[in-house]
């Protein structure tokens, strides 16, 4: 989700640069054609002038036919005003063209000026004075002509730099409002993308906290659509979380029960083992008597018989509710297992069942108590004997792991082909006293007591089974 936060962000950045630049770059281009139709109406507004100030000598020429020295002043100050337009014009202008129209504009204006000066320096002579006073009007109106000319070309040429100009003034235009609405488009498109999908996100995480609120602690959060982003590591966080809370509770309740159980079974065996002792031995003193007959006695072995069975049971509670710690010594669980098996290859003949050993040498050792282990191994066996009425076989791997806390972890599987178990019977198979053989038999502790022993051992027994195919018992310890 960041990386896509970022692409995101970076793109929009790339996108405003980009109109940015263009917008730079035409602006520039604007900016610079302003800058010469600027000067070209400057120009334009100096050869208006100069043609007003032409006229205006012409006009002066006409009217003096009586030369006296107040004209000859005014039209000495009107051509040197003319001069100096004159010179702001040539000054102002540097394409190759114009400047050469300007040279040719200067000379004849410098013809009309020594024109103008041979007329009011000449001796008063009238036909002299016509003919000078006829050739300066005459220079005076191709002045004019040249200058206009020149004024219609230059008006063209400023027109066409205008209609340019505001054809680069709509193109930034234009470059401006499609960046501005290319970037708000992509930002509104990126904006409700990321929100949706956060959105999503958090509500599936805002779903499992109230499933597990209400006790759903089995539901998990489905990732597999957040590959590679934070939402992934979150999402395996949050179900190592619920995974282990799960495990915690199920530890929890099951301690509770073998604690009660427990207590329970100590207060039975101390009652019933009193009056059982008794019965005991008024059964071995009249099986001795000797006016007994042997049809009687029998049954009173049968009482005995039956009598020792009940005080094994008790003895097992009692076991049971007096649980010591365990030695933990650090062992090579594969020995455990090794030393485990020739104990129930009996069973396992009787049962036509084969047991096939999968245990690498080389595991990581194990602090355990190794007479406790065995003793879970040869319960979880036996009772996978149990399960396959008919044979079957029961393979035992061993291999190293770790959990969801990256903790290294020995694991045991122990999988039977037998009938399975119902899903109903799942969670109350380490239960005292519950029992899923079909005849009821055993007594229903096997499991439970070796629950509590890996459980004090600081590991833990999981179950998976399917009706039909059988079941896999794994017995999960720290290293």
């Amino acid at each position: 989700m960041k990386k896509k936060i970022l692409w995101s962000f970076g793109s929009l950045l790339i996108i405003f640069l980009a109109g940015s630049t263009i917008a730079w770059f035409y602006i520039t281009r604007t900016t610079e054609r302003m800058d010469k139709l600027i000067m070209l109406h400057q120009v334009e507004i100096l050869r208006e002038d100069l043609i007003i100030r032409v006229q205006q000598v012409q006009s002066h020429i006409y009217r003096s036919k009586i030369r006296s020295g107040g004209d000859v002043d005014v039209l000495i100050a009107q051509v040197q005003e003319m001069d100096r337009v004159m010179d702001s014009c040539v000054g102002c202008h540097h394409s190759p063209e114009l400047a050469q129209g300007l040279l040719g504009m200067r000379d004849m204006a410098n013809d009309y000026k020594t024109a103008i000066s041979n007329l009011v320096t000449a001796s008063a002579n009238p036909p002299r004075l016509a003919d000078l006073e006829r050739r300066a009007q005459d220079l005076g109106q191709e002045l004019i002509a040249m200058t206009q000319g020149m004024a219609f070309t230059a008006n063209v040429r400023l027109q066409q730099k205008t209609q340019e100009t505001m054809t680069t003034i709509r193109e930034v235009r234009n470059v401006l409002i499609v960046t501005l609405l290319i970037g708000v488009f992509l930002a509104s498109l990126t904006a409700y993308l990321l929100a949706k999908s956060l959105d999503q996100r958090l509500r599936r995480f805002l779903d499992a906290t109230r499933r597990i609120s209400h006790g759903e602690l089995t539901h998990r959060v489905d990732i597999s659509d957040a590959q590679g982003s934070e939402f992934k590591e979150l999402g395996e966080a949050f179900n190592a979380m619920t995974q282990n809370l799960h495990l915690s509770q199920r530890q929890l309740v099951q301690s509770a029960k073998l604690a009660a159980i427990g207590e329970l079974a100590t207060n039975i065996a101390y009652e019933v083992n009193n009056p059982l002792t008794g019965v005991l031995g008024y059964a071995g003193l009249l099986i001795k008597a000797e006016d007994i007959p042997e049809d009687k006695k029998e049954h009173l072995r049968t009482i005995e018989r039956e009598t020792l069975k009940a005080r094994e049971i008790l003895k097992n509670l009692l076991d049971f509710s007096r649980r010591k710690p365990p030695r933990l010594i650090k062992t090579d669980i594969v020995g455990i297992i090794q030393d485990t098996i020739p104990l129930v290859k009996g069973q396992a003949r009787m049962s036509n069942v084969e047991i096939v050993a999968e245990c690498p040498e080389g595991l990581p050792p194990v602090a355990m108590d190794a007479d406790e282990m065995r003793q879970v191994f040869v319960n979880l066996i036996n009772n996978a004997f149990s399960s396959m009425s008919k044979g079957g076989t029961l393979t035992i791997r061993c291999r190293p792991d770790t959990d969801i806390s990256g903790k290294k972890i020995v694991v045991v599987d122990l999988i039977d082909t037998g009938q399975g178990i119902p899903e109903e019977h799942l969670d109350k198979i380490f239960d005292p006293f519950f029992s899923a053989l079909p005849d009821g038999g055993g007594t229903g502790l096997g499991l439970s007591i070796s629950y509590m022993i890996v459980q004090n051992h600081g590991g833990r027994i999981e179950v998976a089974s399917t009706v039909g195919t059988g079941s896999t018992f794994t017995v999960i310890l720290p290293v």
